[in-house]
């Protein structure tokens, strides 16, 4: 695929940004699955960052399953998530909102903790800039999306294969057009004013390597997201 030299993104700053600029690129089909990506030189150019740095972002793609490099043919986006039994994930894909957010509180307020202990700096300040982008979006799909990817990056940051490969799997239901439209009716303006804060404070509690709190905090978000949803 040839680099758009007349549309390039801004420089990223850390490679977290890059690495979140990546996802999002794959999430939103710019690479379909199964597509070659760009070469290192090519998204060094067009990222505008060294090409160790983009190495390093996509080794992180590699180890979640999202991309596979094979020497001498180049890297691959994949065509689903790697781990998952196909039935597993078609379980998950099909389960519903009181479900999801089941899982999600047994799952979550403890990656947080380990978040904790074991997100770098990097890591910590691409959670802030998905906080700050979902802060600026105009619509309800895009503050979703950054949601998602905020979510997403504190899972990864925990750096447990299995537990990425499930958090994947559970993340695609908030690309269903059923989910999207009960998002839609839910997230008013008062709605995303009181999730921000919430993320506010497990950003806060990662950044002063408070597990603790960090669990709590988290907690305590998911369980207000669950009462917007399906009630308590």
């Amino acid at each position: 695929m040839s680099v758009d030299t007349k549309q390039r993104p801004p420089k990223q700053r850390s490679g977290g940004h890059l690495l979140l600029s990546l996802q999002e690129a794959i999430d939103a089909g710019r690479w379909k699955p199964g597509e070659r990506m760009p070469t290192e030189r090519a998204l060094s150019v067009q990222y505008g960052v060294a090409r160790n740095t983009i190495r390093r972002a996509l080794q992180r793609l590699e180890d979640a399953g999202r991309i596979a490099r094979h020497v001498g043919r180049g890297t691959f986006v994949e065509q689903g998530t790697r781990g998952h039994p196909n039935d597993l994930a078609r379980r998950i894909e099909n389960a519903s909102p009181t479900e999801i957010m089941e899982v999600r509180l047994i799952i979550e307020p403890q990656a947080a903790e380990c978040a904790a202990a074991r997100a770098n700096g990097a890591e910590i300040d691409a959670m802030a800039e998905c906080l700050t982008q979902g802060e600026k979006a105009a619509t309800v799909a895009d503050f979703e999306m950054w949601d998602g990817l905020f979510h997403q990056a504190l899972i990864a940051s925990c750096r447990n294969q299995l537990l990425i490969d499930i958090y994947d799997a559970i993340n695609a239901v908030r690309r269903k057009a059923d989910w999207a439209a009960l998002k839609e009716r839910v997230v008013t303006p008062a709605r995303r004013t009181i999730t921000e804060k919430q993320h506010r404070g497990i950003v806060a509690a990662l950044k002063a390597r408070d597990a603790q709190r960090a669990g709590l905090e988290m907690k305590s978000h998911l369980l207000d997201v669950r009462r917007s949803l399906v009630g308590s």
